[in-house]
């Protein structure tokens, strides 16, 4: 039997992705999230640890992370 965990998300953040995915085929955010992950971590880009850190002030500065 798989074990699952919970990850929480702004519930604006969540609005906006179902509104992103409307007209997508992912039945969830979930669905969404889960393909977004697997594609990155089956991807061979990397991204520089500068770009990393803009990425996450961005996403700080729209209130997305704390």
């Amino acid at each position: 039997m798989s074990e699952y965990t919970t990850v929480s998300l702004r519930k604006e953040f969540v609005a906006d992705v179902e509104e992103y995915i409307e007209d997508e085929p992912f039945g969830s955010v979930k669905e969404f999230v889960k393909h977004l992950v697997v594609q990155e971590m089956e991807s061979d880009d990397e991204i520089s640890e500068g770009e990393a850190r803009r990425i996450g002030q961005k996403l700080r500065d729209l209130g997305y992370m704390e």
